[in-house]
């Protein structure tokens, strides 16, 4: 099972982002996480998980995702809020509301996660990240 450590990602503007990993796998069908600590509050933290697990039919799965949240600051209470989130689960989904200024980054953060040698270790074989 490969190591579990940082992923870093370049944005769309080729800079090098560190989503900081946050739990490794304990094993299979256990989760990993890491998160790119930018933002005011957690919620708002770019996130990646992974999770690796047999089948019923002699087969191993790897679930990945990736969540990029938006957020606003409320103008009545002035705290930050969370709007919608790119999110990439094998297929993506971009809200009609998900800001136009996010997009660029979301996108080169799923191609790069893709791309990751972390992430295509644990794909080769479907393994968990511990």
């Amino acid at each position: 099972m490969p190591q579990a450590t940082d992923l870093v990602l370049k944005n769309n503007a080729g800079t090098d982002k560190t989503f900081a990993l946050y739990t490794p796998a304990a094993g299979d069908s256990s989760l990993a996480k890491w998160m790119l600590k930018e933002g005011n509050i957690s919620s708002v933290f770019p996130l990646i998980t992974a999770l690796a697990r047999p089948t019923t039919n002699r087969s191993r799965i790897v679930q990945l995702k990736l969540r990029v949240p938006s957020s606003y600051t409320d103008s009545v209470t002035g705290l930050t809020k969370v709007a919608s989130a790119f999110e990439f689960n094998g297929n993506v989904s971009v809200p009609d509301d998900f800001p136009e200024t996010l997009k660029p980054d979301a996108v080169a953060f799923t191609k790069n996660l893709m791309a990751h040698a972390l992430i295509m270790a644990m794909l080769k074989d479907a393994v968990p990240a511990t």
